[in-house]
């Protein structure tokens, strides 16, 4: 399949290029123009030529970089989602990975069992509330374009040889397992119109249910920081 990749300048960006690459047939995109095509998913001829001939988008919710504001970041999450989903639509593409975040989840009380049937609770924080506008975004957009989106709700994505010695995080995600399950989204194809998942690690002191990775997708994580104290 054709996979396009959106902000590929990030870590978990060519974590994922690496991921697919063998399987299919990946293009890169990313605000940089040292990172594939250089596109910031204006509503023009560009945003269009980008899903030309794509079967399947990952688009990954635009993370702030040096230098830029609140208001870069909010407006990529928003009026950047909208413009490619439009161009999707308009090219028929068969299916749309948002890559957001569990932090939409944390204000829940830790002993819940939290799933993916359960309403996010946005903070003002400009990570957390570019995440929650660019689901409902998707959400719309499935609804009124009859696209098929999967919401792909991350954990906070480490290396877990880089965080061995630091206190353990209910949330951690290793970016390879998180790769693993995006690959594993794709090669599955879409669970009806619009479908949220949620994707951390499966340890028994975990924050968040993987239990619905584990049975549509046969996730199965390999580093789940059991050994941390």
């Amino acid at each position: 399949m054709r996979v396009l990749i959106t902000n590929a300048a990030t870590s978990l960006g060519q974590a994922l290029a690496d991921s697919l690459g063998d399987a299919h047939q990946v293009r890169l995109t990313d605000p940089e123009p040292r990172f594939g095509i250089q596109c910031d998913l204006g509503h023009g001829s560009e945003t269009d030529e980008l899903v030309k001939d794509i079967d399947i988008i990952v688009h990954l919710a635009y993370e702030p970089r040096a230098g830029d504001g609140e208001n870069t970041w909010l407006d990529r999450n928003t009026r950047g989602t909208y413009n490619l989903l439009l161009a999707a639509a308009a090219a028929e593409v068969e299916h749309t990975i948002l890559v957001s975040t569990l932090d939409l989840f944390a204000p829940y009380e830790e002993d819940l069992t939290v799933d993916e049937t359960w309403k996010p609770l946005p903070s003002c924080a400009p990570a957390v509330l570019g995440a929650h506008l660019a689901e409902f975004t998707a959400r719309e957009f499935a609804h009124s374009h009859e696209l098929h989106i999967t919401i792909a709700r991350l954990g906070h994505l480490v290396r877990a040889e880089e965080v061995a010695d630091q206190p353990y995080d209910p949330m951690w995600l290793d970016e390879r397992d998180a790769a693993q399950a995006v690959a594993q989204i794709v090669q599955k194809g879409p669970a009806g119109q619009y479908n949220p998942i949620h994707i951390q690690s499966a340890g028994a002191r975990a924050r968040f249910s993987v239990e619905r990775a584990k049975s549509h997708l046969a996730f199965d994580p390999q580093y789940n920081f059991e050994a941390n104290p």
